[in-house]
């Protein structure tokens, strides 16, 4: 008589998922399955806490009434005014723990940190082509993974145990799934041309307790490396703030809860972006949102000959 033994593995930790595409997410209980297109699968805990991930940072900044929480449907709030800040603050761009760095994507820088037109430019923009792969540039966790009707377009926001945050936006496909764990160099997605933009690129920020720091201060973009992994926070890194002037949106919403944020998203993306459905053309939608084919167009940076996609999101307004 022949016995066959067969071994389940049963993986009880969350394990960094490498160049695979997320198919379906199964929930059990507070956790997730995740499922893959290449037919496996990982267990993903669900992290129940406040978003605090240096308690160490946590405490030392502890009198400085800085506020940070974990919420998986804003992508910032206001409520942190670093001119207040009186004393400096060190942070460990990495550490024994947490040692790796990986540029997101090498594609060259094509657009900096500085006021652009009416508007400041909060990150760094990076020329890559859509379907590039994008990556995580250190250890942390994902908190927001979907897509952003305010500009962005596919966002992911990934919390680091160093007390920054770093987003990658404009992609075409998203691979991550909030509160999943991810490691430096972690597929985070593909680049492309989604929300406010105009050609195929990464717009690459890194936040402190959701205020952006110019990323150059952090990383070395010609040589793809860090720059010192010590980082000296002062309130005159964020004097930016001054250019805006008394009108600018940074100064308008900082009184704004959450849910209201979340609530002009929503409406936002409602009102500016169209989901290619079968059948539908750039005339035809550009008849039902009361604008022109050349409009179109020029929002998104295609031309009139382009072969829509189902899916595909379009801004219209």
């Amino acid at each position: 008589m022949r016995f066959v033994i067969i071994i389940l593995w049963l993986p009880f930790f969350c394990i960094a998922q490498q160049d695979k595409n997320i198919a379906d997410t199964l929930v059990s209980g507070n956790d997730s399955i995740v499922l893959f297109d290449d037919k496996t699968w990982e267990y993903m805990r669900t992290l129940q806490f406040t978003g605090t991930m240096c308690s160490d940072l946590e405490n030392r900044i502890a009198g400085s009434n800085l506020v940070t929480d974990w919420d998986n449907e804003i992508t910032y709030n206001y409520s942190n005014d670093m001119q207040a800040l009186t004393d400096s603050i060190w942070l460990c761009s990495v550490d024994s723990l947490h040692q790796a760095f990986v540029m997101p994507t090498n594609a060259p820088l094509t657009s900096s940190f500085k006021m652009r037109g009416k508007r400041f430019h909060y990150g760094v923009d990076l020329d890559l082509e859509t379907g590039d792969t994008v990556r995580c540039a250190f250890d942390g966790v994902v908190r927001y993974a979907k897509y952003n009707g305010a500009g962005f377009g596919y966002l992911t926001v990934v919390r680091h145990y160093n007390g920054l945050e770093t987003y990658y936006a404009h992609l075409s496909k998203i691979s991550t799934k909030p509160n999943q764990e991810i490691k430096a160099g972690d597929l985070i997605g593909l680049g492309g041309n989604t929300g406010r933009s105009t050609g195929s690129h990464l717009h690459f920020e890194t936040r402190f307790y959701h205020n952006p720091i110019n990323p150059e201060k952090i990383i070395d973009f010609e040589n793809g490396t860090l720059k010192d992994e010590n980082l000296i926070l002062h309130k005159d890194v964020f004097s930016y703030r001054k250019i805006d002037g008394s009108k600018r949106k940074f100064a308008l919403a900082k009184n704004k809860t959450p849910a209201q944020i979340a609530r002009e998203e929503k409406v936002a993306s409602q009102k500016k972006w169209h989901v290619v459905k079968r059948g539908d053309s750039l005339y035809a939608m550009a008849l039902k949102h009361k604008t022109s084919v050349k409009k179109i167009c020029s929002l998104n940076g295609i031309s009139a000959n382009k072969i829509l996609n189902i899916g595909d999101r379009l801004r219209v307004r």
